[in-house]
């Protein structure tokens, strides 16, 4: 035992132990990562309640920039799960958008090897560790991968804890996905150095799986980050070793590695050629936002210059989120002393981090991709390559701990420190001099923030130099080193603790009356909300309540022309909705058709056709009284010669959608047929319902035409029409029937049939270097 004590290196726990740490007090006190204050604080109907003895309206919200995790990812994974738990596919989403598809929406990641958790803890419990993991994860993989390019111990570990609490890391962190994309990059270098150094079953198909699981983890953008970094560092190796076979084994790896994540590829690819990304996100001459702003790079070293959002002054161009560069002053002065005499190793670093700050900046190279229109590429906001900016600058960081335990004391080790703080000085003298150009923010003086937030760097500044002059006057390495762990680790988590949000079980999506009202109504039925402080985005989903509207990259581009025209009463070309459709023209008879049943306001609606029905605080839900059933029989199909004359008469009051229908692919003559509908089954990925008339007839439902959803007539497959712009019709032949709807997107099983071959290809790859082992 004595033996074992005294070999006992504690310095690779050290990473793990800071992370715990981080989320250890929270977590004791009953809170998770999750902004669920938000929820309670800035969104009806549990704004009408009182929580935990704050009266209604008055529960304190403390970051509203971090919503999406509570209005998108929570909501997603919810549905996700249930499906699997309930042993369907989760293919389809009816719950935003009136339906889209859910397992093609990359971001609702449903092949996540983290998925596992869910299936293991109750929803909220695997919610939080499905928070915490990534960065843990990020940090050990991050260790291996330094300690692979000769660091110490103590180095490695200084670079592992510093990552997972960059500015990227900890901002994107309640997202979720994001951070479970990025923190396979460490890893991936890694079986990389290892391949090189010797080709092996193990790191083979180490390579496979995580090149796998980098996209289906749920973020595309920083997976293609992933895939760059990690190009770069294949090439960079192979320039170094000159070795050509396991330069081939590792891109044969990473293709089959895609391949086996065709299931989600396919399907996604076929979803954004449907969508209106294209038209809703993109850059544009003078747009601000989409570049990393050059005066941004001071967040580098004060990364509240510009105020935080979490305190409600920030002032800066928007948002904070997307340029949050700042890995600690401590960790950057490293990162830049590491330099002074550079070696082979860091050599990848450096260049991958001058790359990704050249393409996150504003300059002819990095606007390439979106004045030459460049497919996926040109939608993706190039500020995020900042991800590769920091976890460049972590690793430098330990590069550079390790040159200064090893450097000689001396004078000189005083200048960058001493620059440092005087850059941080020379910003406060001109941001003082300089009050004409800060504007006024909500009646806050903004140069008092910037100023006010310039405190603290100066004050770690200064910390850093007293641990310089510890190494000029020779103490104790281990006092230095536990000194600027201390100094970085109280100026991390407090960035960290700022930003973030941590709330009780209790505040997760609770219950309400407006929420058991509407659950207690027979569906399937959707609802439509006048007012965007009503169930925000996609909340709704997680009490299984179907709108109109929704918040998501991506969505169908003839939806978005659909409510564009709706809402402007007249045919319209799709708008941009910046992520958001909303629409808010509930007295047209598009809403009658749509199944809206319900319309929740904060407002009193003065229109006869309109019923309170339900009122909870400000919350007010109204029937519709001239709500058209989900499923119809029509006695005519108008047939017209496109699109645009499709949507002219819907919008033409004239037409009389309980009784007729507008469609491009077929005519129906009026019928006038005794016919009768109902639902027997209504659930997420299909429905089925009985049917009963005197004669053929048109059965017309509004849910989306979407390729996938197939249709059946007492077990035989039966074509699906396109009626109402982009909504579904069949045709039922007189009688009695069962009929059946489900959707099954071919694109999924054709990647299906693509990922067993990549199995394939692996197991046969693995052969193969089984017997080279062997030879």
């Amino acid at each position: 035992m004595k033996k074992f004590f005294h070999r006992f290196k504690p310095q690779p726990l050290i990473p793990l132990i800071i992370i715990i740490f981080f989320f250890l007090p929270p977590l004791i006190s009953g809170k998770i990562p999750i902004p669920g204050d938000l929820i309670l604080g800035l969104y009806h109907p549990w704004r009408d309640i009182s929580f935990d003895g704050f009266s209604p309206e008055h529960f304190p919200a403390k970051n509203p920039l971090i919503v999406d995790p509570v209005v998108q990812t929570y909501p997603w994974k919810s549905l996700i799960i249930e499906n699997l738990k309930s042993k369907n596919l989760p293919f389809w989403n009816p719950y935003s958008f009136s339906g889209q598809p859910l397992l093609a929406n990359v971001q609702s990641s449903a092949f996540s090897i983290l998925n596992i958790l869910f299936f293991v803890f109750p929803f909220k419990i695997a919610w939080a560790l499905y928070i915490i993991l990534p960065p843990i994860i990020s940090s050990i993989f991050m260790y291996l991968l330094l300690r692979e390019l000769k660091l110490s111990k103590i180095a490695s570990s200084f670079g592992a804890f510093i990552l997972p609490f960059t500015g990227y890391f900890i901002t994107w962190l309640e997202w979720g996905n994001m951070i479970a994309t990025a923190m396979w990059l460490p890893v991936l270098l890694l079986s990389i150095k290892k391949t090189f150094s010797r080709i092996t079953i193990k790191w083979f198909l180490f390579i496979v799986l995580v090149t796998s699981q980098v996209l289906l983890a749920g973020f595309w953008q920083t997976a293609f980050y992933v895939y760059l970094a990690t190009f770069l560092y294949l090439l960079f190796t192979y320039l170094k070793e000159k070795k050509l076979s396991p330069l081939l084994w590792v891109i044969v790896a990473l293709l089959i590695g895609i391949l086996i994540a065709s299931p989600q590829i396919l399907p996604t690819l076929e979803f954004i050629n449907y969508s209106s990304r294209d038209v809703d996100l993109g850059y544009f001459k003078g747009r601000q936002d989409w570049f990393l702003p050059y005066q941004n790079l001071i967040q580098l070293i004060a990364p509240d210059y510009f105020g935080n959002p979490s305190t409600y002054n920030y002032w800066g161009i928007w948002n904070y989120l997307e340029f949050a560069s700042f890995i600690g002053i401590i960790p950057l002065c490293l990162a830049l002393f590491s330099l002074k005499n550079v070696n082979n190793e860091s050599k990848y670093f450096i260049f991958l981090g001058t790359i990704s700050l050249l393409l996150a900046l504003k300059n002819p190279i990095s606007q390439l991709p979106y004045t030459l229109d460049l497919p996926l590429l040109s939608t993706m906001q190039p500020s995020r390559i900042i991800f590769l900016l920091v976890f460049s600058l972590a690793a430098l960081s330990a590069f550079g701990l390790e040159k200064f335990i090893n450097a000689k004391p001396s004078k000189k080790l005083l200048i960058l420190p001493l620059a440092i703080l005087c850059l941080l000085i020379t910003v406060l003298v001109l941001t003082f001099l300089f009050k004409d150009i800060f504007p006024q923010l909500n009646g806050q003086n903004t140069q008092n923030i910037a100023m006010r937030n310039l405190v603290l760097p100066i004050l770690t500044a200064i910390s850093l130099i007293v641990i310089f002059i510890f190494k000029v006057l020779n103490l104790s390495p281990k006092i230095v080193i536990a000194a600027i762990v201390l100094v970085t680790v109280f100026e991390l988590f407090r960035f960290g603790y700022k930003f973030n949000s941590f709330s009780k079980f209790s505040w997760i999506f609770p219950q309400t009356e407006t929420i058991s009202f509407l659950q207690n109504q027979p569906r399937p039925f959707r609802v439509m909300i006048l007012d965007r402080r009503i169930f925000e985005g996609n909340t709704s989903s997680v009490y299984h309540l179907e709108q109109v509207g929704g918040y998501d990259p991506l969505f169908l581009k003839d939806y978005a022309k659909l409510v564009s025209s709706w809402d402007s009463n007249r045919v319209s070309e799709p708008g941009s909705y910046n992520r958001i459709v909303f629409p808010k023209n509930y007295e047209s008879q598009i809403a009658d058709f749509l199944n809206i049943q319900f319309i929740l306001s904060l407002d009193e609606i003065n229109n006869q056709e309109f019923v309170k029905v339900f009122e909870e605080g400000k919350t007010k839900v109204y029937k519709n009284l001239n709500f058209i059933p989900r499923a119809i029989f029509v006695d005519e199909v108008i047939k017209v010669g496109g699109q645009d004359e499709a949507l002219s008469l819907m919008l033409n009051k004239s037409l009389n959608f309980a009784k007729q229908s507008v469609s491009t692919d077929f005519g129906f003559n009026n019928n006038n047929s005794n016919s009768t509908v109902k639902f027997e089954r209504y659930d997420d990925q299909s429905f089925s319902l009985s049917s009963s008339t005197e004669k053929q007839s048109p059965l017309v439902v509004s849910n989306i035409f979407y390729p996938g959803w197939e249709a059946s007539i007492d077990g035989k497959k039966t074509p699906i029409y396109k009626v109402n712009f982009m909504f579904q019709s069949i045709l039922v032949p007189e009688g009695s029937h069962k009929v059946e709807f489900k959707y099954r997107p071919r694109s999924f099983y054709n990647g299906v049939y693509l990922s067993v071959f990549g199995i394939i290809l692996t197991l046969t790859s693995c052969y193969l270097l089984w017997r080279r082992k062997f030879q």
